[in-house]
């Protein structure tokens, strides 16, 4: 896709020196290093027979709108129960799988959300009508299809012998649901749906003669919480539920269920487009963030506004982009061991009316592109930034990428009291953006258009159409302070993360202790707590973030 407008370098001359800008490049640079040495040691491996991948949250998790299916030939060795990913009622306390409750191979299926749901054929998808809640292609059969063909591949490549064991796939969402009502101890009990599939999936197992875990969790939700539909919209109260959503889970579920002493890694979307609000200052997207950085084996792979959607549901090519993006990811942490971190940005501070940020970029350099706003390509002048102060928004006139991982902005006035740094809000942008890297890894499925199956006329895209998904990273939406920075002054080398958490034990199930230090995770109630899963032992005082914790600290500190 050609590069954005936003990409122009600013005519004026720029308040930052290029020594400044090169000092901060290579600054944003050695941090990235460092989040990506940062290795996955604790989370659970795919390591059984059967290695149950396990999709939880809202719409989205189940597929709302993603019809037709495009996923309908097997690929690989992957498994489902029963004939879909999803079960038989997707509103109810019960997870039923559709037919027979038997391993069958992994394909996407469209079904009705009736409480009797049943698989429909490909003429009845076709006679649909537009906007039909049918759920259809989830985020599992990309994600899946691109991790399973990628782990066997690293296999081949380094001599392993071949693994014996396959993925299994179930998606246990309840859309229109806020983290509350997914929780254990809400009514209807929503969390026995997952509980019933990994009940299914062990007993199928244990039938089969092999052994069985839980590989990994996909979780899509945080959209009720954010729009006030019902439930907290506290970026703070935000985290301690999915602390403690996750706590439960490994403790009921990995560990009651599965019998596994190692919790798997949670892989979450992050809240983007029409669900953004303003006016609750991104709390649940900023919220979501804090999670990754947080909470133990947390990996935010990719914000949801980049690919092609109906307006707010994903379609079918959508949900597999995008769970190729969550199959890359998963990949790199659970395969290859490596850190993650969204693309974010890391440090951002102004002088005059210029603008200076530096992110993390998972591959340099940064570019600016359209996203899709439903299917069609969407680009802003200012590639989806803002700012405001305590008068008010001020414009940006020009926004360029400089030194490969920073952003230059030129605003129309100096900020005043109180200046904020917005990327992806709902005003002007409508929760999307268009900030990238340029990560060149290779798509396994590519987008496709079939006239007359039931796809939107808008569909028909033919820049993408036969052509791999871009699995580019694409900018997480956020909120940050901006910082003054009235004088020329060299950005130091960032210091040394935290060391790394140490092995699991068993008991980390129950009560799982956060990857960095609590202060950068949203603080509880009284100032200088941090949130627990286990009430029942204090929280000790944090130690005081420095270097590059530090800095972080200051940027997402306003909650």
């Amino acid at each position: 896709m050609p590069q954005d407008d936003a990409g122009e370098t600013p005519t004026e001359q720029a308040e930052y020196a290029l020594d400044e800008i090169t000092a901060r490049a290579s600054a944003a640079r050695a941090c990235s290093a460092e989040l990506v040495a940062a290795e996955n040691r604790t989370a659970a491996r795919p390591v059984w027979q059967y290695n149950h991948v396990i999709a939880y949250g809202q719409s989205l998790s189940s597929g709302w709108e993603g019809w037709p299916a495009l996923s309908v030939t097997p690929r690989h060795d992957s498994l489902m129960i029963g004939n879909s990913v999803n079960g038989t009622n997707e509103s109810g306390a019960n997870w039923v799988p559709a037919g027979e409750a038997a391993f069958r191979p992994l394909v996407a299926t469209v079904m009705t959300k009736a409480p009797a749901g049943e698989v429909l054929g490909a003429a009845d998808v076709a006679a649909l009508p537009a906007g039909t809640a049918a759920l259809g292609e989830t985020v599992l059969e990309g994600a899946l299809d691109f991790w399973r063909g990628r782990q066997l591949a690293l296999r081949a490549t380094r001599g392993w012998d071949a693994f014996a064991g396959q993925f299994v796939a179930s998606s246990c969402g309840v859309g229109g649901r806020t983290i509350e009502q997914l929780s254990p101890g809400a009514t209807p009990p929503l969390f026995e749906r997952p509980r019933m599939a990994a009940q299914f999936g062990k007993q199928l197992a244990d039938q089969a003669g092999g052994n069985y875990g839980v590989a990994a969790l996909v979780w899509l939700f945080g959209e009720n919480n954010s729009v006030a539909a019902a439930g907290t919209q506290d970026r703070g109260e935000f985290v301690r539920l999915s602390a403690s959503l996750q706590a439960d889970f490994n403790r009921e579920i990995v560990a009651g269920i599965a019998m596994q002493d190692r919790s798997p890694a949670v892989f979450t979307h992050q809240v983007s487009g029409l669900y953004v609000r303003d006016a609750n200052a991104m709390s649940i997207p900023m919220a979501q963030l804090d999670c990754a950085y947080g909470l133990p084996n947390w990996y935010l792979a990719a914000p949801s506004y980049p690919v092609t959607e109906k307006g707010g549901h994903l379609d079918p090519n959508g949900y597999r982009w995008l769970g190729q993006q969550f199959g890359k990811v998963m990949h790199k942490v659970l395969d290859l061991g490596e850190g993650w971190k969204p693309l974010h940005p890391l440090h951002a501070t102004w002088r005059g009316t210029h603008v200076l940020v530096d992110f993390h970029v998972p591959h340099p350099p940064l570019a600016f592109s359209p996203c899709y706003v439903r299917t069609r390509p969407a680009s802003f002048a200012d590639g989806g930034f803002s700012v405001t102060d305590d008068d008010g928004r001020i414009a940006v006139r020009a926004a360029a990428v400089v030194a490969d991982v920073c952003v230059l902005l030129v605003l129309e006035r100096a900020p005043g009291a109180n200046p904020m740094l917005w990327y992806g809000g709902q005003a002007g942008h409508g929760g999307y953006g268009n900030l990238r890297d340029s990560d060149p890894t290779e798509a396994s499925a590519v987008y496709e258009y079939r006239d007359g199956s039931g796809q939107y006329p808008g569909a028909n895209i033919p820049e993408l159409i036969g052509k791999p998904y871009p699995l580019w990273n694409w900018c997480v939406v956020f909120r940050a302070e901006l910082q003054a920075d009235p004088a020329p002054a060299m950005v130091p080398t960032p210091a040394a993360p935290p060391d790394q958490v140490p092995e699991a034990a068993p008991a980390e199930l129950v009560a799982p202790a956060p990857e960095r230090p609590p202060e950068l995770a949203p603080a509880a109630t009284p100032a200088g707590q941090v949130p627990r899963t286990d009430a029942s032992e204090p929280t000790p005082e944090p130690a005081a973030p420095r270097g590059f914790w530090a800095r972080l600290h200051r940027l997402f500190g306003n909650r």
